[in-house]
């Protein structure tokens, strides 16, 4: 380069980090030279090696990045730069010496939205899977815009690899990143992998956890410890953030100040996995549906299956053998897949797991689970139960990821009956059986649209289907529509909203009754929830919606009074939430059942209840998620998402962490559900039915 470049260690940066051994250094006229002990370089003054995975899908099989030769490379006279989305990854080869060892890779970086992983891929012969450790900023920088990552160290057998890479995502997809010096350099010690069995096995120790049978090293998916004179400068600013902009009246009062305390232990910290792991802690203390963390991909991945779908009810031919629980629903096999389920089908009973009931169980995974998802109302536990089974990819398959064993006691159709000695099985002995459709988990046990139904596998995810209610008559004009997601997005034609549009128009003209069914509502946006309002009500403000919070640290209306004056204010404005349309179906009785719903799915049920002509079957309360969030995203995979705001209904009541209560509590039972029947489904029907008589 023709001027003189400054390489700095920046301590704006929020997890500065000067005490951290770096690799290679700057000469006095600021170009860059590789650490003389790096034992692996890329500069990319030559051709590189990259890496495509054998199922990469074909539009990434070729190069992801441009080789560029520029005079403000940082070494040399060339860097890359990389145009890769997430679905199509840059993979940098980096070659490490044979044996066990410890290692900390880095790159230079410039423009875009970076994240950038560290990747080794063992033999399946080795017993070592997939190794990981994103890269976060050191806080080295120069003065023409080039940022340093790396990661922490990692532990790779380099005698068993089959793949080792520098991984690099543009998350913003924008013009590219410029890409420069990757070097490896030998840092810690290597930790031999661990065997471990359920998420409370002390083998992993303080800085790992046990997921899928196998110790996680924290440090791996998180930033380094930032340096002591940032520390407390760093802590300030996140706590700052939860206690100005989370929540609203309810989950403030309930949880913020547990969730603060954990922000506080941070301070303390001795190292990177302590630190984060604090922080994700403070995250999921607050107890929202909107609320969780993400620290990208562990390592590994389940070796087993278990494809089956718990979801909760009434357990009422096996309290004999079993007492209910009386702080928690009863947790059954709500569907299951030909194959890989251990012979598990609907109406079996999931007692217990390590010794808890499964709902109690999930409550302990605050620590584990960091992705988990609560419900903002505390009475609802619907997630936990969904979650347990299912695949991994979609958030589920929390007994194979943190369980040691689960105990179950196992029903018969035929028989109606179930066994009289429950059965404990450890996750280890759980078998990897192939064959068959992998089911989702939806809290539909069976579907009642005969062949417009969705398919089998239960992937119903953002699609619609609709047609006649199965076992009713021509006479009788009854009419379903099964979907998840409410993701209107603000636009009249966009998918969802012609799909409900539609289907109003269709309802209003041939059905003399229609039943909703919404049992895994996903949210989405208000304008879908205001639209399926339309078919029931005439058009009113409802709520007052205020999102994000009103101002900094506000705690919501004090007292009824105070919210139904912001309503008054407020409700002919543009933060209203308007029900209903002047043309609705006075006469058309419509039936809603509900089960996991949150977000856009909390608001389309809270504005059809009371409705004249509807009812809302459900076991329970929707999630209570009457807000908004806001994330923050950080380098690499590492991202915080928090609710923020409120919405105050036509009665001044803040709804936040108040579910919307079912006209009709049904709870599933496993007599109905041995006999092929759907509990839920059938009391909405017989409503309808006697509807219709009137």
């Amino acid at each position: 380069m023709n001027c003189i470049r400054i390489a700095v260690a920046s301590f704006a940066t929020t997890v500065a980090v000067p005490s951290m051994a770096m690799a290679g250094s700057f000469d006095a006229r600021g170009n860059f030279r590789h650490d003389e002990s790096a034992v692996s370089t890329v500069d990319f003054e030559a051709d590189f090696e990259r890496y495509v995975p054998s199922d990469a899908p074909a539009k990434c099989n070729g190069p992801m990045s441009t080789p560029t030769s520029a005079e403000d490379a940082l070494e040399g006279h060339h860097f890359t730069v990389v145009q890769a989305t997430p679905d199509c990854a840059e993979r940098i080869v980096v070659k490490l010496p044979g044996g066990p060892g410890s290692y900390r890779a880095s790159a230079w970086t410039r423009h875009g939205a970076a994240s950038a992983t560290f990747v080794a891929i063992h033999t399946n012969e080795s017993g070592l899977g997939l190794a990981t450790a994103s890269m976060f900023p050191t806080g080295r920088m120069t003065s023409d815009g080039w940022v340093e990552l790396a990661s922490n160290e990692l532990s790779i057998d380099g005698s068993a690899l089959t793949a080792s890479y520098v991984k690099v995502v543009d998350f913003a997809a924008a013009n590219g990143i410029d890409v420069d010096a990757i070097e490896v350099v030998r840092a810690g010690s290597y930790s031999a992998p661990v065997a471990c069995h359920g998420h409370a096995d002390a083998a992993c120790g303080a800085e790992g956890s046990c997921v899928f049978e196998r110790c996680q090293w924290g440090r791996s998916y998180v930033p380094p410890l930032p340096d002591p004179a940032v520390r407390d400068d760093v802590v300030d600013t996140l706590r700052g953030r939860l206690a100005l902009f989370f929540g609203g009246k309810s989950t403030r009062e309930l949880f913020l100040g547990d969730a603060l305390l954990d922000v506080e232990g941070m301070r303390s910290a001795q190292s990177a996995w302590e630190f984060w792991g604090a922080y994700g802690r403070a995250i999921r203390a607050l107890h929202d549906w909107h609320t969780h963390t993400s620290i990208g991909a562990q390592s590994g991945g389940p070796s087993r299956r278990l494809n089956a779908c718990f979801f909760e009810g009434d357990a009422d031919i096996s309290h004999s053998t079993w007492p209910k629980n009386p702080a928690y629903a009863d947790v059954l096999v709500s569907h299951a897949g030909a194959l890989g389920a251990l012979g598990l089908r609907t109406g079996d009973r999931l007692l217990a797991v390590d010794g808890l009931h499964p709902l109690a169980w999930t409550e302990t995974l605050t620590d584990a689970d960091g992705n988990a998802r609560q419900a903002s109302d505390p009475k609802n536990f619907a997630d936990g139960a969904e979650r347990l089974g299912g695949p991994f990819w979609t958030g589920g398959a929390l007994l194979l990821k943190y369980a040691h064993n689960f105990t179950i006691l196992r029903c018969g159709a035929a028989t109606g009956t179930c066994a009289s000695e429950p059965e404990t099985i450890a996750i280890a002995d759980v078998p990897n059986e192939p064959g068959g459709d992998d089911v989702a988990c939806d809290n539909r046990p069976f579907y009642h649209l005969g062949p417009d139904s969705p398919k089998p596998n239960h992937y119903v995810f953002g699609s619609f289907y609709r047609g006649r209610v199965e076992a009713t008559s021509d006479d009788e004009a009854i009419f379903g529509m099964v979907w998840d997601t409410l993701y209107g997005g603000g636009k009249p034609d966009s998918d969802v909203n012609t799909q409900i549009a539609k289907a109003i128009a269709d309802w209003k003209v041939g059905a003399k009754g229609v039943i909703l069914d919404h049992r895994a509502g996903n949210g989405g946006t208000l304008d879908a929830a205001e639209n399926l309002t339309k078919l029931v009500r005439p058009a009113e403000p409802w709520a007052i919606v205020r999102m994000p919070i009103a101002f900094g640290g506000y705690g919501g209306p004090a007292n009824q009074a105070e919210g139904q004056a912001l309503f008054d204010a407020w409700k002919f404005g543009s933060i209203a939430y308007v029900v209903g349309a002047s043309d609705y179906a006075k006469n058309l009785p419509v039936a809603l059942i509900t089960h996991r719903d949150g977000s856009a799915s909390d608001y389309m049920p809270f504005g059809m209840k009371g409705a004249p002509h509807v009812r809302l079957f459900g076991p329970h309360g929707t999630a209570g998620a009457f807000s908004t969030y806001i994330s923050f995203t950080y380098w690499g995979a590492l991202s915080i998402q928090f609710a923020s705001g409120d919405t105050i209904a036509h009665d001044g009541q803040a709804l936040i962490g108040h579910g919307v209560e079912p006209d009709v509590v049904v709870w599933p039972k496993q007599s109905d559900l041995l006999a092929g029947k759907d509990t839920l489904h059938e009391a909405a029907l017989s409503w309808l039915r006697q509807e219709l008589a009137k």
